[in-house]
């Protein structure tokens, strides 16, 4: 148990090691991506530069020209740019066309699929005319322009739009990695909150159980020996009653876990027979007559007018309603007033248990249909059971296809609605 508990303990850390373990691969897959970036753009460079310098290489052979990339580090020039500049007198005879195809080739050869359009700028990087009117209509440079160099300048793709093609699919890849790994985090980390509850449950479970079975087996030791050591008849006889009544209780709990157990597997099936509801209802609350007064709690019953029969198992509908009636005794601070009501319709029986007790709170509603689950308010906390009480009600009514909710509010008493098929 001990064991269990230091592992409960551990929970939050194992939370703070995943989300750390899911930050830290984060911050790994930015680095490499970025490292991975710095790659590619150098390459792009490196392709840009080669094509141009082979284009012009070509251009300089064919037409005994001298020309080659420009290294401006003037202020305003784009990055997505490269320049080439034209002395005035090669200007008149520059084969634009030619250096189109030649610098079209180039790219293809390197492997850049790069849309580019080719500009003609004058000295001070202002644009006169573009490759579409260049080839058009050849430019013929006017009498203030004769004199000064000119610049072409090679507009490429910009290059993030070149990275993110080339990098798509990586980072594609990543993201789903990253997806991958947080879902099966975020599973794995679901069923341990899952484990983590059913463990705390059982603790409970245990804790109570070992009440439970203490609380009799004490008083039956108790009354065997008293009744060992007296001889008087009346005396003889009070012992026994406490020896049978409690071990009636031990029996009727330990019986409450088996059956439950074998249901929520599937092991038992449902001993079906044609019943009578308002002759069960009325059986129930004749057997707990006397646990009723002893409470000093009054029971109201509005039984059908019709005497309607379902098919169903009469033993644990019996039990189920005497559960219900069970807890509305319990979980009261006040002389216990017990409403029940069978109304039906052309296809069930709803039938609905209403008392005056403390209510349950919102919060407890979400789970007191789970096993080992108890409302924890006030002293009545103290109240017996194993909690598995509404766990054994839910999964009989579910047996029977029907259906169960509660409708309660703190201090305001609560009120079952069970509803069973009759069809």
């Amino acid at each position: 148990m001990k064991k269990l508990k230091k592992h409960i303990e551990q929970f939050p850390l194992l939370i703070a090691a995943v989300v750390i373990s899911l930050s830290l691969l984060v911050i790994m897959q930015y680095c490499w991506l970025n490292k991975s970036k710095d790659l590619i753009a150098s390459q792009f460079e490196q392709k840009v530069n080669m094509a141009l310098g082979n284009a012009l290489t070509r251009i300089n052979d064919n037409y005994e020209l001298d020309l080659e990339v420009a290294d401006f580090s003037r202020c305003g020039l784009e990055e997505n740019c490269k320049y080439v500049e034209i002395d005035k007198g090669e200007l008149s005879d520059f084969p634009l066309s030619a250096f189109d195809r030649e610098v079209s080739c180039a790219m293809s050869c390197y492997g850049m699929s790069q849309d580019y359009s080719i500009d003609l700028l004058d000295d001070n990087i202002n644009p006169i005319v573009t490759m579409d009117n260049l080839l058009c209509s050849p430019y013929t440079a006017s009498k203030e322009s004769k004199d000064k160099a000119h610049i072409l300048s090679i507009s490429l793709t910009p290059k993030k739009t070149y990275l993110f093609h080339n990098m798509k699919y990586m980072i594609a890849s990543m993201m789903a990695v990253f997806l991958i790994l947080a879902f099966v985090l975020f599973w794995i980390l679901r069923s341990l909150i899952k484990q983590k509850n059913i463990t705390e449950n059982n603790i409970d479970f245990f804790n109570n159980t070992a009440h439970e079975l203490k609380t009799p087996l004490t008083n039956i030791s108790l009354a065997s020996k008293l009744l060992a050591k007296n001889n008087d008849g009346a005396k003889r006889e009070k012992y026994l009653d406490i020896i049978q009544s409690e071990n009636s209780k031990l029996t009727d709990q330990i019986e409450r876990v088996l059956y439950l157990s074998k249901m929520e597997n599937g092991e038992y099936t449902l001993k079906e027979e044609r019943i009578s509801i308002n002759d069960l209802i009325t059986d129930v609350v004749d057997n707990l007559k006397m646990i009723i007064e002893s409470e000093q709690g009054q029971v109201n019953v509005k039984l059908l007018d019709n005497d309607t029969h379902i098919i169903g198992d009469k033993f644990h509908l019996g039990n189920v309603f005497k559960n219900l009636i069970d807890n509305s005794l319990k979980y009261c601070d006040k002389d216990p007033v017990i409403n029940i009501s069978l109304t039906e319709d052309s296809y069930g029986i709803k039938m609905t248990f209403e008392d005056n007790g403390i209510g349950i709170s919102k919060k407890d509603q979400e789970h007191i249909f789970q096993k080992f689950q108890r409302v924890n308010t006030g002293d009545v906390r103290q109240a017996k059971g194993f909690g598995i009480g509404l766990s054994y009600v839910k999964t009989v009514i579910e047996m029977h296809k029907g259906i169960i909710k509660v409708l309660s509010d703190l201090n305001k008493g609560s009120q079952f609605e069970l509803y069973i098929p009759t069809k």
